[in-house]
Formats: C-alpha cells, structure tokens, sequence
C-alpha cells in the first residue's frame, strides 16, 4: 500500500518542466525561497531559469514550489473558458455532451466562477504550457464530469467540486517521468509503480494548497479506485469510495476511448466493465451518448482477434492448474481477490457467447453479421485489457512474496499478459 508519507515533495521532473516554462514566459519568486535545512536558493523577485531550476533539484525546499512562483501568463477563469470554446470548435463530440447535459452554457458558466488557488493555477500554468496533452485530457475529463453531474442535478456545490477535482486529477502525473506517459510507450512492470503513485502524489500536493474542498483532494486521491477493489491506490470498494471519484473515474474511462475515437467501444467496455463502476452515473453516460453510440459505424476487425480469443480461453483452460498451484503454498489472504476476478473473467466470457472449450467455427458463425464480428472483436479486445489489469493487480498486491509462491504468482502474470500482435501498453480503465 501507498503511503501518504513516502511520496516525495520536490521532484526532478516537474522542476524540469518549470525550467521550460522560464524559457518561454517570465518566471518569478513570489518571495525569497529557502531549502529545508535554511540556505537561501533564490532572491525574492528573481526570474527563474534553467540554471536556478538544476539548483532547486538539488535540495529538498522549505516550501512547495508552487507557493513560491508566479507566471507571467498564468491559468485563470477566463483561459480556462477559453480553452474550453476551442475544445469545443475542434470536437463535436464534447461539444453534443455539454448541448444533451441540459444546461450547454453550465460548463462555461462553471468554469468561469472557479477560484483557483494561486499556488494550483501556477501548476496548471506549467502543464498547459509544458505537457499539453494532459491539459486537453483534464480538460475533456472535466466536460464529461459535468456532463454527467447535470444530469444527476448534483448541487451546485458539488458541481462546483467535481470540475475542480476533474481539472486537477492527474497534477500528481507530473511527477511522473515524461517518456513514460509518451504515446506508444509499453510501460514496463517496474515502472507501473510511478503510474499508481500519481493520486497519492496528487493528493498531498493538494494538502498544501488553500481553500481547496476536502472532497476535491478526496476525488483526485479515489478516481483509479473501482468499487470490486480493482482499482489503485488502496483497493478501496463500494461506498468508501468518494462520491465524486465514482463519476470522475467513468469519466476518464469515457475521454480515453473517445481520445480514440470509437465509441462503439465504449459501450462494450462499460458492459464489460459493469461490476467495476457505478451503475448510476454509468446508465446516465449512456443516455448522453445513445445516439452516438447507436450511429457509431462497426470498428473494423483485427487481425490479432483470433490471437486474443486464444489467449483468454487459455488462461480460462490454465487457471485450475495455477490455482491448486498456489493453495498448496502458505500465501497470504490478500491472494483471495484472485478467485474473485477469475471467477468474473469466466463469467464475462460465458456472457459475451463464447464457449472457452469449443471455439471452433465461432468466426465464421458471426461473420455473417458485419456488427456481430464487430461487437465480438471489441469484447475480446476488451476482455484483454480486463486480463492486463488483473495482471497489474496481481503484481501490486503481491510485491512481497517469495520462493515457489513468487514463482507461481510471475507465471501467472505472464499468462495473463501473453503478448498479442496489437497489445498496448496500458487500458482506458488504467489509464
């Protein structure tokens, strides 16, 4: 488990991001800024520059980074509605969900009243500038969560909340080493812990702010939570989940796939997924979305489908072996949840029509149908990524095993994540 204390305060690679901010637009000290130990790094009113940066890196500082800055073009209201008009120019998807939400000028109007701490514009101000990307992503997390809570007719309070919370959930992400959120980047197993880290780090970076909402910082730490205890940084379930992680989290999920343009995707994975996510905001992403998804053309079929239908009735076929395997070793309790999710494998499998012991023909029967073979690539594309995070999962709850247990467990992970022809690196539903 992830410790709130271990997650580090100054870090390499946001500092380095800072620097490229400095040589882009004027970087100032608020005041006069000090290392932990009382050395005075920087002068009140110095601009800071790649040098001044390589010098903070160096020292763990007596206050956050972001309370001792100021940008000479920083993130407010007005820019972020800006940038908010031109999302929705470019993407006619946002744009339908904040018409069909029932109030198309809220999110403008929200956005518009937000107050941001000085010390989170000036982080925003760096991501916008320096990781682009990102910002886009919290940006259309946050339309899709407003969406969504219009239609729940959430207060306006807890509107208010979740834009704030969906603008600023993935800040501890900056943290995080910039090759390896890059697209196309197969996140390796080692790596996969600076992934789980970013709620915790985003969390404690949001302690230090003023006037931020405890359910704000409590959404950003719970938005990869999953309410089957799937999800990271605690494996929390149900209603120890905050209320408006459970809407922020969908969310993502929905602004990842729609990032890849293929909502007819969408659908299979929120089915698939169901177990996974509240039912409530889920059924009411759905109705936002009918007529997209229902308009949405077949995805083509992959050519690594029938390489995906081998690896899932594999793993099915394999795991009785693998789990008298591990029953016979004294392992700890924690290994329980594995039953669980193989149990729900099976079943999803069971429920998409597919037979793990007789697929013969099962390609040719639907491909009589273009939007049947359709629908059964994306569930098999689907039930991978399902097979990875288990994997993922196997792998952070049990870090500490060892001797034939810690053989078993790695054998098992290797099964779950047989590489196929067109495997990524990492789910919408992790990402």
């Amino acid at each position: 488990m992830i410790s709130l204390e271990n997650v580090p305060e100054q870090n390499p690679h946001y500092v380095q991001s800072v620097s490229e901010l400095g040589e882009e637009q004027e970087v100032i000290a608020r005041d006069d800024i000090y290392a932990a130990n009382g050395m005075k790094l920087v002068a009140k009113g110095a601009r800071i520059n790649r040098s001044q940066c390589d010098r903070l890196n160096l020292h763990k500082l007596r206050t956050p980074l972001d309370q001792m800055l100021k940008a000479e073009r920083s993130v407010d209201a007005a820019m972020l509605v800006g940038d908010a008009n031109r999302i929705f120019a470019s993407d006619a998807s946002m744009a339908r969900l904040a018409e069909r939400s029932g109030d198309p000028n809220g999110f403008r109007h929200g956005l518009g009243v937000l107050e941001l701490p000085a010390p989170l514009a000036f982080r925003m101000t760096v991501m916008r500038e320096t990781r682009s990307d990102m910002y886009r992503h919290m940006m259309q997390v946050c339309i899709i969560a407003h969406s969504i809570a219009v239609r729940l007719k959430l207060s306006d309070r807890d509107k208010g909340d979740l834009m704030m919370a969906a603008l600023c959930h993935d800040v501890g992400e900056m943290h995080t080493d910039p090759m390896m959120l890059a697209h196309g980047h197969r996140i390796a197993s080692q790596e996969r812990r600076f992934i789980h880290v970013h709620p915790v780090t985003g969390f404690v970076i949001l302690q230090d702010m003023p006037g931020l909402p405890a359910s704000v910082m409590q959404a950003v730490l719970h938005h990869h939570e999953r309410l089957d205890g799937s999800g990271y940084p605690y494996g929390l379930k149900e209603i120890a989940i905050h209320p408006l992680a459970r809407i922020l989290c969908v969310a993502e999920v929905m602004e990842g796939v729609v990032r890849r343009a293929d909502l007819q995707r969408l659908d299979v994975l929120l089915r698939l997924n169901q177990h996974r996510f509240d039912q409530a905001v889920v059924s009411t992403l759905r109705d936002l979305l009918r007529t997209d998804t229902r308009d949405a053309e077949p995805s083509p079929v992959s050519s690594s489908a029938s390489a995906r239908l081998t690896q899932v009735t594999t793993v099915l076929k394999t795991w009785p072996g693998i789990q008298s395997a591990l029953k016979a070793q004294p392992l700890s309790p924690t290994l329980g949840f594995l039953d669980e999710r193989m149990r729900m494998l099976r079943s999803l499998v069971l429920q998409a029509g597919i037979d793990p012991e007789n697929t013969d023909g099962l390609f040719a029967w639907v491909s009589e149908e273009a939007s049947l073979l359709s629908e059964l690539n994306n569930t098999l594309e689907e039930l991978q990524w399902l097979m990875l995070d288990i994997a993922n999962e196997l792998e952070r709850r049990t870090e500490q095993l060892e001797g034939l247990a810690e053989v078993i467990v790695g054998e098992m992970v290797i099964l779950l994540r047989q590489d196929c022809a067109s495997a990524v690196d990492s789910s919408p539903i992790e990402s």
